[in-house]
């Protein structure tokens, strides 16, 4: 299925239950839903779910009562919590800020006794801090986390999730942050028992440099490994527990960056673990408040691959406060190809509950869109139609180094790079067969690269398909064994990697700014065979012009001033073509941003953007029409009107009306 997804708030006088006030809002609620084409929902609010348990029978029930309510109006109703978070069990309450740091994520404030519920240790559960041997402290949440390792804890959550599901009738389950959020966790006895059972060695004293922070120590790189089983391992066992076809997500809005790969961080993984729904968190504003739309483009790139290679849904979320952001945001997902959630995020403005109740609940933001979708929904049932592919390297990223600049920022550039030059690009995970709609296959900075995944691109360069490596290539196997010889080296290229070099670092530090790339040295443009070329220059430092030669010479840009563009092809063989203005003018609700704390978390992040226009900037849409095709419509769909014919140009001017934001062009044989 497609979905059509709205946050379910829970609030601060949703408990205690039954609350017949509370039932006649839920009915509301689902009423407006029902009328505005939604057909599933996600619960927010009582996300420390730990901390609720005192009233788990009355949360539960509540969470029933939604779902039966849901359910009659043909809605699914997910659950959404944290599996490992907890702020209400701890020794020194004082120590924490609810109010500033996690109010969203705390609606329903409950107090029991601290640190010991009935018949329970709870402080045997708690990660502990490798520096102060303390229970870790998370200071963005305000909260304290529970170890995977723990087996006590683990079948605790388990039995925890056989219960939800018993006694509420939800349809899905989102179960976050069961990952190391903090570098210096975990020091428990059962994490060290683990890298002791697993690879013979003790834990060091986190002043031993090198082991701490050191990824050329290959003790260190298994650490980190082990933290990456343990959250698969622990969401393996969450699923174990589900029925087979249950809806599984997890939260996460990047898996690309070093760090998530340290914190186990990573959809891959969950998808590993049994994970069958993809999720993508939106974070802040989209657009940003400066009128940004693609600030984690190569973030969402890589879990739409995910999606795709898994054929799995992806569930885009989005952030926003009126319905231009709901609309906007909406039409965002639809270019990625992705589904959507909505959501408000009104607890973490730092607003007082009265300013709070001045912005609508979520439903009433969509103003129609999603039954505009539902109605046209074969125009948004199709598969990726780009002819580049962009490898993304998990071993790379999981194994070579601990800096943004070591492979990301190259991964992400050239991302950015693809689009902005006009050219329609997937990201992949996977080597792609030479048979794929793929034309070029772009290598950024793949350093760790396996036998298999070697095997597979010098398959795809032998069928005649172009290949192009950026940056350091093929100087690892995929755990960073050293290759003998290395590719450079097989192929008598004068090209090669210098070691890192860097100081170890304690895991209670972090490294800001983080330390420039290492550069290959030797040649820096190199050719093997017909079809393979390697261009040493790193992406985050530009692409050569003759590597976006290459590129043209294989497939034709679509660029148009201020908008991106994305291919599509449907079930009956029509091309889509969406197009997106690039940059926007925003105007922020200012009256209830004076209002708002300035402590707040989110105040720099998240504004409450009232209304989104096209920038002044954006240049007329022009297309060079594809070959083939004998007809094309054309579909507004923010402006609510029929898809209309258009008569078929080779240059297409699809003019649209004022304030266009979004439009898809349907070309058919």
């Amino acid at each position: 299925m497609h979905y059509r997804m709205v946050s379910w708030w829970l609030r601060k006088n949703n408990l205690p239950w039954p609350n017949e006030n509370g039932k006649e809002t839920f009915r509301r609620r689902a009423d407006a839903m029902a009328r505005e084409g939604v057909n599933s929902a996600i619960i927010f609010g009582a996300h420390f779910r730990w901390d609720f348990e005192p009233v788990w029978d009355q949360l539960h029930e509540l969470i029933r009562f939604a779902a039966e309510e849901l359910h009659q109006r043909g809605i699914l109703l997910f659950d959404h919590h944290s599996s490992v978070l907890s702020c209400n069990y701890n020794p020194d309450p004082n120590r924490f800020n609810a109010r500033k740091t996690s109010s969203n994520h705390r609606q329903m404030l409950i107090s029991p006794p601290a640190g010991i519920m009935p018949g329970k240790r709870r402080d045997e559960w708690k990660m502990i801090d490798l520096v102060t041997g303390n229970p870790v402290f998370l200071s963005h949440y305000a909260a304290q986390e529970f170890c995977m390792n723990n087996p006590e804890f683990s079948a605790a959550y388990r039995d925890y999730v056989r219960r939800l599901l018993r006694e509420t009738s939800i349809d899905g389950l989102m179960s976050d942050d069961a990952l190391f959020y903090s570098h210096a966790a975990c020091g428990c006895v059962h994490c060290r028992a683990r890298f002791r059972r697993e690879y013979g060695l003790e834990l060091p004293d986190t002043s031993n440099l090198s082991f701490w922070g050191n990824w050329e120590n290959p003790a260190y790189r298994n650490y980190l490994d082990m933290r990456r089983r343990t959250v698969r391992e622990f969401l393996a066992g969450v699923k174990s527990v589900l029925p087979e076809s249950f809806p599984l997500m997890s939260c996460c809005s990047s898996s690309i960056h070093p760090s998530c790969s340290e914190r186990g961080l990573s959809y891959s993984l969950f998808l590993e673990a049994g994970a069958n729904t993809v999720m993508l968190e939106m974070c802040g504003n989209t657009p940003t408040a400066d009128g940004k739309l693609f600030g984690e483009l190569s973030s969402q790139m890589h879990h739409l691959a995910l999606s795709r290679e898994n054929r799995l849904p992806c569930i885009g979320l989005g952030y926003g406060f009126s319905s231009d952001a709901a609309r906007l945001i909406w039409a965002f997902n639809k270019f990625l190809g992705s589904d959507m959630w909505y959501s408000s995020l009104v607890h973490r403005l730092g607003l007082g509950d009265a300013d709070i109740a001045a912005i609508p609940d979520d439903p009433e933001h969509l103003d129609d869109i999603f039954n505009y979708e539902k109605k046209y929904s074969s125009w948004f049932d199709s598969e990726s139609a780009a002819e580049c592919a962009v490898f993304f390297s998990r071993s790379t990223l999981d194994h070579y180094g601990s800096s943004l600049m070591d492979y990301s920022a190259d991964y992400s550039a050239l991302c950015d790079t693809m689009i902005r030059s006009g050219f329609d690009a997937d990201a992949v995970t996977r080597i792609p067969d030479p048979g794929s709609q793929y034309k070029i296959l772009l290598l950024p900075s793949a350093a760790c690269i396996s036998d298999s995944e070697l095997e597979k691109i010098e398959e795809w360069v032998r069928s005649g398909k172009k290949a192009v490596a950026f940056g350091p290539f093929a100087f690892f196997d995929e755990n960073r064994n050293p290759r003998t010889p290395d590719f450079a080296a097989r192929n008598h290229l004068d090209i090669r990697l210098p070691p890192l070099n860097r100081s170890g670092y304690s895991p209670d530090k972090l490294i800001l700014p983080p330390p420039p790339a290492v550069p290959c040295t030797g040649v820096r443009q190199a050719q093997v065979g017909a079809h393979f070329h390697w261009f040493t220059q790193r992406p985050a430092e530009g692409l050569p012009p003759e590597a976006l030669e290459i590129i043209r010479r294989e497939i034709v840009p679509w660029a148009s001033d201020g908008w991106f563009i994305k291919k599509y092809r449907g079930k009956n063989g029509e091309l889509l073509v969406h197009c997106i203005v690039s940059e926007y003018a925003v105007a922020l609700n200012q009256k209830l941003e004076a209002l708002r704390d300035p402590e707040s978390p989110c105040f720099d992040s998240l504004k409450i953007i009232s209304e989104i226009r096209p920038a002044d900037t954006t240049g007329k849409l022009k297309l060079r029409s594809p070959q083939g095709f004998s007809r094309v419509e054309r579909m507004l769909p923010l402006s609510g009107t029929e898809p209309e014919p258009l008569p078929l140009k080779e240059i297409m001017e699809p003019e649209p009306p004022v304030h266009p934001s979004y439009l898809i062009l349907r070309f058919s044989r």
